[in-house]
């Protein structure tokens, strides 16, 4: 079968239509106007990416009652556990206030007080939240357009292309009539989100489509390991109960909370999933929640102790999940469901991978930054953060993406091109085959289960491995009967390299830190593991190595070193 050939150029190639593709875009065009920047969005860009799908909070820090490096301290030891980029986050936080005032001037809309401040609900020790509209991603479209940058929808990447260890632009096809593009770039940022594996509905438009497509062109990965979040729901309805890790109850309406928190925490830990399978096991479910009880032993609403925690503070919760879905569920038994978010591309301060020219933005390089340490992507512990590090990566990156554009002069390698041709519809020339759907389930059935992504165990860890290698052996037999479904096998594919970085970074890291817990290493090993985990593709081989993390350099350090 032949099919179209188009052929495009542009200084700046931003792949995906969502709050961070629209971000950059935007930042880029208010950094050189001259520069020709093109947007292209598998479905609809200011349609695309979580934020405008429930996600419509924005972390919020108040810096009149805290500096951002004593955030950063927090951050190290609640959260990010000694793993995580202080300068960077030290940056985030400072950016803060300058984010929402640039989300507004890009027509967002956040609520204000009377005086002007923004409107802030308190949610953890050093954190609070602000709402904005869930239509924010179309009103950062409509003013891309109007800095002239060119927008493709329903065309979706292929492969990445690149010259001498730069990149020289990408390859992409129409999900509508298959023509195949050819974009010459002289840089690349890739906004397409995380991997969540399409288990929550909410999430599931993280599919690891550019993750992929980084890691086949020779990108390295960070932090594969922490691609397993997970959030508790009702069992009923599969709506998110947030925060409501804090009103545990098993059968005997014991307060299981108390075995895992002791003061109030910013979101949502995996030791309350641990909490929720150890008790699950020991026979004692199922797990409910009780918003009139203790929230956590001894630790009253500003998780300072004296007594405990007040009606009001469950009260708040309550309403907060059940308002919305009243007449739809009360049942208020829960179990996790597992959500994913990987995001490991690596990253430095200006978001530009290990290949020269090509950036990589929010969810696509969250842990890959290593900003956040020991957690997977947003919410990450930091309710609210996913949009606003898209926004603050977004921005982040143009300065450099910019500067790259104006000196860059890749080449289009012709015979990238032809690979790219032959691999991109390689399912839709198969006469018959498996369908995306089946290895899908199966590495849904590997990483799906709490015991071998979330409280992990070698022999639970091999067991998913296992199922992974399956998957992978049987993806090389997937047929496409139209576009879109090709589109679905291509993201089919995705998965399975994800899952294979995710449970091999996992079997290496014998330790437990942060929101990574193995039963068999049940302790953070600060002799052996400071380090990140790095995977690459070497000639078709993923390949695994490690790197220090250079805690010297900053102010808050683990004991003893």
């Amino acid at each position: 079968m032949k099919y179209e050939i188009k052929e495009l150029q542009t200084d700046v190639l931003v792949v995906g239509g969502g709050v961070g593709g629209l971000t950059a875009a935007i930042s880029v065009k208010e950094c050189d106007p001259d520069l020709s920047v093109t947007i292209i969005e598998k479905q609809t860009t200011g349609y695309a990416g979580k934020a405008n799908k429930g996600g419509g909070v924005l972390q919020y820090f108040d810096l009149s009652r805290m500096t951002p490096e004593e955030f950063a301290e927090y951050h190290v030891h609640a959260i990010g556990c000694f793993l995580g980029d202080q300068d960077l986050m030290i940056k985030y936080v400072s950016m803060n206030n300058h984010m929402f005032d640039k989300m507004v001037e890009w027509g967002g809309k956040l609520p204000k007080n009377e005086d002007g401040s923004y409107r802030v609900m308190p949610t953890g020790p050093m954190t609070a939240m602000i709402t904005v509209d869930l239509d924010v991603t179309l009103q950062f479209r409509r003013t891309a357009e109007k800095l002239g940058v060119k927008i493709f929808d329903k065309v979706t990447m292929s492969d990445l292309l690149t010259d001498k260890g730069a990149v020289s632009g990408a390859t992409a096809y129409s999900i509508l009539d298959g023509t195949f593009y050819v974009i010459s770039a002289k840089t690349v940022i890739l906004a397409t989100g995380s991997q969540n594996y399409r288990i929550g509905s909410m999430w599931g438009s993280g599919r690891g489509d550019g993750i992929a497509a980084a890691y086949r062109s020779g990108a390295q990965m960070r932090n594969a390991e922490f691609g397993n979040f997970a959030q508790l729901v009702k069992i009923r309805s599969h709506n998110e109960v947030v925060f409501g890790e804090n009103f545990m109850h098993n059968r005997l309406n014991e307060n299981v909370t108390q075995n895992f928190r002791k003061e109030r925490e910013p979101d949502i830990s995996s030791t309350a999933i641990r909490e929720w399978y150890v008790q699950m096991c020991e026979g004692n479910g199922p797990i409910h929640l009780d918003y009139g009880s203790q929230a956590w032993g001894g630790g009253e609403r500003g998780g300072h102790g004296g007594g405990n925690a007040k009606p009001s503070y469950g009260e708040k919760f309550r309403m907060l999940n059940m308002k919305a879905a009243m007449n739809i569920d009360t049942d208020l038994e829960v179990c996790p469901l597992f959500l994913g978010e990987q995001s490991p591309v690596k990253v430095g301060h200006d978001m530009q991978t290990s290949i020269s020219g090509l950036f990589a933005i929010g969810d696509a390089s969250y842990c890959g930054s290593t900003a956040p340490g020991a957690v997977p992507a947003p919410p990450g512990r930091n309710r609210g953060s996913g949009i606003l590090n898209a926004v603050f990566s977004g921005i982040m990156c143009a300065e450099g993406a910019a500067k790259n554009a104006k000196t860059a002069a890749p080449r289009v390698d012709k015979s990238q091109v032809e690979v790219s041709l032959q691999r991109t519809y390689a399912p839709l020339e198969r006469k018959d085959g498996c369908t995306a759907k089946d290895v899908i389930r199966i590495i849904q059935s590997a990483v799906g289960p709490m015991e071998q992504s979330v409280y992990m165990r070698a022999d639970r860890i091999a067991k998913a491995l296992d199922l992974v290698l399956q998957a992978k052996e049987l993806a090389k037999t997937m047929k496409a009967v139209d576009f879109h479904d090709l589109l679905a096998c291509h993201e089919a594919e995705a998965m399975v390299l994800s899952a294979e970085m995710q449970f091999r970074a996992a079997e290496m890291r014998k330790e437990s830190r942060g929101w990574f817990l193995r039963e068999d290493y049940p302790e953070m090993d600060n002799d052996n593991w400071l380090k990140w985990i790095i995977v690459k593709n070497e000639n078709g081989q993923m390949t695994f190595s490690t790197e220090d993390v250079p805690y010297e350099k900053w102010a808050v350090k683990p004991q003893g070193k």
